[in-house]
């Protein structure tokens, strides 16, 4: 997703300052897996990116002696493509790093929002800079370990290569702390997937591979689908380049070559790449976009010095921006995920006095800020010990709760929480490997198998018995492998329609599952799709186009063109009249006809996905607000600050409000305070209590997944899987 921002808007000259260390804070620009990023400038009027590092990493034994080799290390890259490290303080209460900023977009924003880069000349620019950055890193001994497009920005002189300072001295405390590395699926070398302590020089060129690739195609190498899906292709499958200019093919093949030591170094890329012009990356918009962000940070660095304080005293309320939850914390075996990827560094520009603070000290002289008061929920009726899980997710299956990941699903009884199943399934001999869970859709949940000829989809019910077992894609007449079934969109009586993907691009099937029959399939121009049914049409939506297709025929009815951004990965949701389109902005459409009705709560950055229920819509924005939205009108019949931070939105899989007839629960997000949920009121608004856990749940950084049963709310930590009685007074 692109996003404009407002070069005229000065810092606010009322307004308190707040600083970390001798720096002057504007505003925060996001947030990441090792901590918060800030745009502050220094004492001679310089702008700087400012990342203060999460406490859970500075209390970590040794881990201020690795931050502060790092910091040196970082220091001495001297690369024109690489921003200087001016600062860092590992002695700090949090410790923090100082790099020059580029008022520039990550190429994640340019190539959605401006288009790929499909001409030669534009790739080896964007090639010949990264290369060169690489050099500068790796002279200085660093690994870069996440190169990926939100870390590479596009600036008028060519790219910047960014968060390469301290990404060593983080891995090698969570790899002490849990066994676990860092990366972003889909731009991590094989070796870096299966031991972080094998990535080398190397694994960098791996991902200059996959950066490139997604330049060129707007898409990674190896596909889109279930992270662990993703993983193993990159480790077993060859990359697809189709759309990438044959005049680079050979040389990107030879860099996601699987054995790092056939990789090219940096030299030998830069000399294949060649002389290159950095100007063949500019088009129109993004010159425009760069010279907007050039005169916001003008009028930042040209704004009168404001008065001191410390950056968590009373009355100073720094801004929040956009999720910066940049790493992916994936286990040793390379399976499972806690958190998504995607940085996305803009410039907020709103200033919101009174809207949470940061909780906690940072920089010289902060004072920790005493967390909010909230009210402490309900003793649960039950709670029972849950199987280990990569990134569990909780549905109901009929009156059946089933927790699973990829790889195992277990069901509980929901009125005892004693376990009744574990999942179990018979694919035909041929399929590859163990048949993958993908989800739940109504009293079904859903698996997928891949034999190569064959893409197969199982479906089990509440009692844990296999329904179906059906061949739903088939090998190609040219020779192409069967696609993958990625994921099951929505389901309507006896008609599903998935997700595909393979060797051909991604695409759209619709299957009747009494017979295992398909009944009309598309293709789709990338990974950004997503459809929804009410069981009359199925509504799709395909890089920025909105379609009602007939549900069993795939007919088309209507469409609207330029509903979102290409990339923005929008959300769907109806009530059979209205129906939703959830990314920056709630937007309702008839659905009917596809005519435009009415748009709500527009922010800068993706809200969370929307729960229907009634008249109503429920959703929660950036800024840790919970709205219900009138269906008809898209009037706001109340909306409630969480006192808590609440879980970043619109990633794929995220999970909107759980809402019963009394009461709305939202996920928090552990940033500051320990994860858990709140609970508001239904009918008004109020909060009602929150549920922040002790002991070894305390100690999970997972999102908490909540389900509700007439009054009963379930709640499952990383650990536990908790009911609570969800009246309200």
């Amino acid at each position: 997703m692109h996003t404009f921002i407002q070069p005229h808007r000065q810092v606010p000259q009322q307004q308190r300052s707040s600083r970390i260390g001798p720096y002057e804070v504007f505003h925060l620009l996001g947030e990441g897996g090792m901590g918060r990023v800030f745009l502050a400038r220094s004492p001679g009027s310089r702008l700087v990116a400012l990342k203060v590092i999460r406490p859970e990493y500075a209390e970590t034994p040794n881990f201020r002696g690795r931050f502060r080799r790092e910091a040196d290390s970082a220091r001495r890259v001297s690369g024109f493509y690489t921003p200087p490290v001016l600062d860092a303080d590992a002695d700090a209460p949090q410790p923090w790093l100082a790099t020059a900023y580029v008022p520039a977009p990550s190429l994640h924003e340019v190539v959605r929002g401006f288009g790929v880069l499909p001409e030669a000349a534009a790739l080896r620019a964007l090639g010949t800079g990264l290369a060169e950055a690489l050099l500068a890193i790796h002279a200085a001994g660093i690994v870069h370990r996440d190169l990926k497009p939100g870390n590479v920005l596009v600036a008028e002189d060519g790219p910047r290569v960014i968060d390469f300072g301290i990404s060593r001295a983080v891995d090698a405390t969570q790899v002490t702390r849990t066994g676990a590395v860092m990366g972003t699926p889909g731009f991590m070398a094989p070796e870096q997937i299966v031991s972080s302590r094998e990535a080398g020089p190397a694994a960098d060129i791996f991902s200059l591979g996959c950066v490139l690739t997604f330049a060129a195609t707007g898409r990674g190498p190896f596909g889109a689908g279930g992270t662990a899906e993703i993983l193993y292709r990159a480790v077993h499958h060859r990359p697809r380049l189709d759309g990438v200019p044959a005049a680079l093919s050979l040389l990107i093949g030879a860099c996601l070559d699987k054995d790092p030591a056939r990789r090219p170094p940096a030299e030998s890329v830069l000399a294949a790449l060649g002389a290159a012009d950095p100007a063949a990356l500019l088009t129109a918009g993004l010159r425009q976009d760069l010279a907007r962000r050039a005169a916001h940070a003008a009028a930042l660095v040209a704004a009168p010095p404001m008065p001191a304080t410390p950056l968590t005293s009373p009355g100073t309320a720094v801004p929040k921006g956009p999720s910066r939850r940049g790493f992916l914390w994936i286990t040793a075996a390379g399976t499972g995920v806690a958190a998504a990827a995607g940085a996305v560094a803009l410039i907020r520009g709103r200033w919101q006095p009174g809207k949470d603070p940061v909780r906690s000290g940072v920089g010289t002289g902060a004072t920790a800020r005493p967390e909010p008061t909230v009210p402490a929920g309900p003793r649960p009726q039950w709670s029972t010990t849950l199987k280990k899980l990569e990134n569990g997710q909780l549905r109901l299956v009929g009156d059946t709760l089933v927790h699973w990941d990829t790889a195992h699903a277990t069901a509980y009884d929901t009125a005892t929480g004693e376990e009744r199943w574990m999942g179990s399934l018979r694919p035909p001999s041929d399929v590859v490997g163990d048949p993958k869970w993908i989800g739940v859709q109504g009293s079904v949940l859903y698996a997928e198998g891949w034999t190569g000829e064959h893409g197969y989809l199982f479906g089990v019910d509440a009692t844990g018995r296999q329904k179906f077992s059906y061949a739903v894609t088939r090998y190609g007449a040219d020779g192409r492998d069967a696609d993958f079934v990625d994921k099951v969109l929505c389901v309507a009586g006896p008609v599903a329609v998935l997700g595909t993907g393979g060797d051909a691009g991604y695409g759209v099937r619709a299957v009747d599952l009494t017979s295992g029959k398909v009944l009309w399939s598309r293709t789709v121009r990338g990974s950004d799709f997503q459809a929804h049914t009410d069981g009359r049409l199925c509504y799709l939506q395909d890089n920025g186009t909105l379609r009602g297709l007939g549900l069993r025929t795939g007919t088309e009815r209507w469409k609207v063109r330029d509903v979102v951004e290409p990339g923005a990965y929008p959300q769907l949701a109806t009530d059979g009249t209205a129906l939703l389109v959830v990314s920056v902005k709630v937007q309702a459409f008839s659905a009917s006809g596809g005519g435009k009705l009415w748009t709500a709560v527009n922010e800068t950055t993706n809200i969370s996905p929307a729960t229907v229920r009634g008249e109503r819509a429920y959703v929660h924005d950036p800024q840790d607000t919970v709205f219900a939205l009138d269906m008809r009108s898209g009037e706001q019949v109340w909306h409630r600050a969480s006192p808590l931070n609440l879980s970043p939105a619109g990633g794929a899989g995220d999970q909107g409000p759980t809402v019963s007839p009394s009461v709305v629960a939202v996920a928090t997000y552990a940033t500051g305070e320990v994860p858990g949920f709140v609970v508001l009121r239904a009918s008004d608004g109020e909060l009602l209590w929150a549920h922040q856990p002790s002991g070894s749940e305390a100690r999970g950084r997972n999102t908490w997944q909540l389900q509700t049963s007439g009054d009963t709310l379930f709640a499952a930590s990383e650990t536990t899987l908790h009911a609570f009685r969800s009246e309200t007074p």
